[in-house]
Order: structure tokens, then sequence, then C-alpha cells
């Protein structure tokens, strides 16, 4: 190897932190390349805030499918030229791993569902005007696999897999929690309670992976959770609206239901996550014998 190739193959061995940091700027620029790119093709104008702030479901779907793109090309120069490592290497054995996305989708229904249930038992919500439009659940269902697909292999398949390789794993897990939240920051309705939720739900999101280190049971948690909220249940997610089964009247403290960030805004949605994170976390030092 010439003196040259060696100086270079030096550059590339970047510490964690740099790689991560230039990782999420590489993202959050390329990705708006892309969005630039498409815009037109979906008749957004990303020079009016109004305009990007109430895109419809097709127009979100192009747009998260842009930004996927862009994180597949990352994904690539990244684990190729710089961790030097596979990519299937970030979690996507899939030996083993149905239990995990049946898992995902029983603890999404049970958060979701059973939360919907207390909020409607006691009068804090009101489900009506039940309808079916089977191509808007299509795209519904298009547009939050994606984004389960795009953040769960971006906060955590690459964030927390290299976090994970250089200290302490729930250390770790809090740290791509707290990315994760900070990607949500300029969400619509985002105020204490969400952020607080949002950090859990991240924590929730990662609660396998540092055992397991294998994507699919929060891909599909995410899809399931996002799936549930909005285009079943008729809630806002994450403060984005989408068309959906039910209309959603919600009554009482806001504080309660989540109002106009969805129900991951409540506290409801609060006690929730901490006990399904908890059993969790305590199930798998449970059957891997840590302390």
């Amino acid at each position: 190897m010439t003196d040259e190739k060696k100086a270079v193959k030096k550059k590339l061995n970047l510490p964690i932190w740099a790689r991560i940091v230039l990782f999420i700027i590489s993202y959050l620029i390329l990705s708006g390349i892309f969005q630039a790119i498409a815009a037109p093709l979906a008749n957004i104008n990303i020079l009016d805030v109004d305009s990007v702030k109430n895109l419809n479901s097709e127009q979100l779907l192009l747009m998260q499918f842009v930004s996927f793109l862009s994180l597949v090309l990352l994904i690539f120069i990244f684990r190729k030229y710089i961790d030097k490592k596979s990519i299937k290497s970030l979690g996507f054995s899939i030996e083993h791993r149905l239990k995990d996305i049946v898992i995902g989708f029983i603890i999404a229904l049970s958060i979701i569902g059973g939360g919907s249930l207390f909020l409607y038992v006691f009068n804090f919500v009101e489900f009506s005007n039940f309808q079916i439009n089977i191509y808007s659940i299509i795209i519904s269902l298009l547009l939050f696999i994606i984004v389960a697909f795009n953040e769960e292999i971006l906060i955590r398949g690459y964030i927390l897999n290299n976090l994970m390789s250089s200290m302490n794993k729930y250390i770790a897990l809090i740290i791509s929690a707290l990315i994760f939240t900070l990607f949500h920051a300029l969400n619509s309705s985002f105020s204490l309670l969400p952020i607080i939720n949002i950090l859990l739900a991240g924590i929730l999101l990662g609660s396998t992976y540092i055992f397991t280190k294998n994507l699919w049971f929060p891909i599909s948690l995410h899809l399931f959770w996002n799936f549930f909220q909005g285009p079943i249940m008729g809630y806002y997610v994450s403060g984005q609206k989408t068309e959906s089964m039910f209309k959603t009247t919600l009554f009482g403290d806001i504080r309660i239901h989540g109002g106009d960030f969805g129900f991951e805004g409540s506290i409801v949605c609060t006690i929730m996550l901490s006990i399904a994170i908890i059993l969790i976390i305590k199930y798998y030092k449970t059957i891997t014998n840590e302390e």
C-alpha cells in the first residue's frame, strides 16, 4: 500500500462521534437536495412554509421516499468506506425474527388501543363516522412503512449501532433517543409532554436493539404505532393529521389526550411507554443473565 493510500485510510478512521455528526449533517443536506428535486413532481412549493406544513398523504409519501433514497445512498457510502462493515450488520438479519415483528405489532396495538379505551371510557375522546377508504389506507400504510424504515435505519441502525461500539449500551440508548427527539423538534404542537414521550418512544424503540442488534422489532413497532394512531384511530401523528377510519373528537385536558400532537402527546402515553420499557428491558436482562 502506498503512503498516499495509507494516509487516505487513516483519515477515514474517524472517531464515533465524528462519524455520527458527519452522517447526520450529510443526511440532512442530501435529503434536502433530493426533496427539492422531487418537490415540483408533487406540486410543492418548498419556499412556501404553509404549503410545506400542509402536505397531503401522497405528497408526504413522495417526500419520505426520496429521503429514504438519500439515506440508502449514505448508508452504503458510510458502511463501506468509513465504518468498513456490512450493511446487514446494522440489524437486517431475518433469521428467527418473525417473532420480533409480531411483538412490535402487539405492543403498538396494546398501547394505542389500550390508551384509547381508557380515554373513551373516561370521556376524553369520542370516535364517530367510521368509514373505510381503501386508497387512503394503502397510501398511509406505504407512507408509514417508509417512515419506519427511514427513521429506524437512521437512529437505531446507524447511530445507536455506532454508539454501542464505544460506550455503555444504556448510555448509547439514551443518547440515540435524544437525537430521535431532536429530529421531531420542528413538528407542530411540540411541547414539554410530547418531548418527554418522544424521548421515551426512542428508548422503547431501541430497547431490544441494545440486546439483539436487530431492527425488525423497532421497524414493526414504529410502523404499527403510527398506523394505528393516525389512519385507524384518527389522532394526529406527531403533530401531522392524516385521513382516518374514525373521526376523533377530543374533550377535556390536553395533557390527558395529547391534543393536536396526537396520542403520543398525552400523559396516558407517558405511563404506558414507561411500563413497556421497564418490562422489555427486564425481560432481556433476564434471558441474557445480565445483572
